[in-house]
């Protein structure tokens, strides 16, 4: 997908307010958005019935899930995984996040 100089400005301020937010470096936002779209991508997969035997989903989704919750765990950040491929996967913050209330928390995308 091309961007236009004004959305790439605009993506990146919005980058910046959430890891200030964080307390995160970009290289770790960027960890979160890219491992987020590989368990997205688990997630449409399984949606779409690319996984045709049991656990294979979870087999797939396991690997991606235990590197985001190492990160989160080691920037001391809680982490919430939103399995609806049609949105976004991961939300982090600095304090505990609620199930029922997960938008409070940063979206990374």
């Amino acid at each position: 997908m091309n961007y236009t100089k004004k959305e790439r400005g605009q993506y990146n301020e919005q980058r910046q307010a959430k890891c200030e937010r964080l307390g995160i470096s970009k290289t770790d936002y960027n960890y979160f958005r890219d491992e987020g779209e590989k368990l997205r991508k688990v997630f449409e997969n399984n949606c779409n019935g690319l996984y045709t035997e049991d656990g294979q989903a979870e087999e797939a989704e396991k690997p991606v899930l235990t590197r985001l919750q190492a990160r989160a765990k080691k920037l001391g950040l809680y982490l919430f995984i939103q399995g609806d491929c049609r949105g976004a996967t991961v939300y982090v913050d600095r304090v505990a996040i609620p199930e029922d209330n997960y938008t409070q928390a940063v979206c990374i995308y």
